[in-house]
């Protein structure tokens, strides 16, 4: 039975984990920006990209229902991109929750594998809730498709893989959420410069006072300290005595 997070260790040897933690996620989340930068070699996170647009969809929609609204359904297609549709709630909310919550989704993630839950545990619970809302709102055939495959994808991957490999799989899925949603800032940056693109920086500029760009920022930033935030909690939860 594996263990979420490693095991009691002195002091010296706890900090030194400690480092080692740091510097192994630093470099897994490098690694991975990296290869979104390489076409083709894009292929290799290509299915992390698409798990990462389902929760920001997602996202949109559990926010919408949080704050009092319905989430009506959404739609994924092969280039990444999505919609989510939604009626009532705090739209304000609603449509800074794509990116924020991927970055939240993906810090928690972390943290509950350092701290308290397996990996095991992690990826069997995340395919069954994954699967459960793909069907109850998935509404296009390849979202359905993808769906599906990623749900069996997580509970195989639960049932057969070893522990170092689910444990290297949280942290890829936990950090590609929260970078995925810091790398598409980028993107929503250079598009909230021309305000005949719809984006969600756009749509916020169209529900309040501030600039689109400036939503971007704020977005950059706030994802940039959940990052650190969390990365920081996973590393501390090492013993140390």
């Amino acid at each position: 039975m594996d263990a979420p997070g490693t095991g009691s260790s002195p002091s010296g040897i706890g900090i030194d984990r400690g480092w080692r933690r740091w510097f192994a996620l630093a470099a897994l989340a490098l690694l991975l920006i990296g290869l979104w930068q390489v076409p083709w070699l894009g292929w290799l996170v290509y299915p992390f990209r698409v798990f990462g647009t389902f929760v920001h969809e997602l996202s949109h929609g559990l926010a919408a229902i949080a704050t009092g609204g319905d989430f009506l359904r959404f739609a994924i297609s092969p280039d990444l991109s999505g919609v989510a549709h939604s009626a009532g709630g705090w739209r304000v909310v609603v449509a800074s929750a794509g990116y924020i919550g991927s970055a939240v989704f993906g810090g928690v993630l972390l943290v509950l594998h350092a701290r308290l839950l397996s990996s095991r545990t992690l990826l069997f619970g995340l395919g069954l809730v994954f699967g459960v809302l793909c069907l109850l709102f998935v509404r296009n055939l390849f979202g359905v498709a993808a769906g599906l495959v990623i749900t069996a994808a997580l509970v195989v991957s639960a049932a057969k893989l070893s522990l170092a490999a689910r444990d290297l799989l949280v942290d890829v899925l936990a950090l590609q959420l929260i970078l995925d949603g810091y790398d598409s800032l980028f993107t929503v940056f250079a598009l909230a410069r021309d305000a005949s693109v719809s984006s969600d920086a756009q749509t916020m500029a169209d529900l309040t006072w501030l600039p689109a760009t400036w939503w971007a920022v704020i977005w950059m930033l706030v994802s940039t300290v959940i990052l650190f935030g969390a990365l920081r909690l996973a590393v501390l939860s090492i013993p140390k005595s």
